[in-house]
């Protein structure tokens, strides 16, 4: 064999091998994805026993990820996998609060750390999902619990100043978060002026009476 020849197919033989990972990496990475999104429906269906069950599998998927990310750092790194990470640490921020009332730390994750404060900024727009399911139902205490989480989260953003290409674009993610933080306060206090409104009149009727 040729020095061209020998030379190409030791290129071919990698990158072949390369191929090969991606193709695995990405398969396991969008089962990981359907999972923790069955997790989080399952909980805001108030389901937590099912939710639990979807987070075991993608933990599972998680670590078998890893080991065929381990040698090839450039797949480790992919899009895809960053964004199956991002979405674990979701379901599992999400589960976590549901069931223990607090948030799951990033050292009992084994994720890239952009992924974790992305995963925080995911999870403020579910707990302002649940706020709101709570409004609904004239709990303004319960909305209240996850108006504070929220603000736990978003502190922690903002005390991480560190530059957009090691943590993957944190500044928006913050920002979104804010927003998303603000607009639940501002719910909040609308409904509980409603409904000190609500007493009111209903006294008033009350002494009409």
């Amino acid at each position: 064999m040729s020095k061209f020849d020998s030379n190409l197919n030791n290129l071919s033989i990698t990158f072949d091998k390369l191929n090969d990972i991606r193709e695995q990496s990405l398969a396991i990475s969008r089962e990981i994805v359907r999972e923790c999104s069955k997790s989080i429906r399952n909980i805001h269906r108030n389901d937590v026993s099912n939710a639990k069950e979807h987070i075991k599998i993608a933990q599972n998927k998680i670590e078998k990820l890893k080991n065929i990310c381990s040698e090839i750092s450039e797949i480790s790194y992919a899009g895809y996998v960053l964004d199956a990470e991002r979405e674990f640490v979701e379901a599992v921020l999400f589960y976590t609060f549901e069931v223990n009332g607090y948030i799951e730390p990033y050292k009992k994750f084994n994720v890239h750390p952009s992924s974790y404060i992305q995963g925080i900024g995911d999870t403020i727009g579910e707990w302002r999902r649940k706020a709101l399911d709570h409004l609904r139902n004239l709990d303004i205490k319960k909305a209240e619990t996850y108006l504070e989480i929220m603000e736990e989260g978003i502190g922690i953003l903002n005390e991480l100043d560190y530059p957009d290409a090691l943590t993957g674009g944190l500044r928006r993610y913050a920002d979104n978060a804010r927003s998303i933080i603000e607009r639940t306060r501002s719910d909040i206090t609308n409904a509980f002026i409603n409904e000190a409104l609500r007493k009111d009149i209903s006294n008033i009727d009350k002494n009409e009476l």
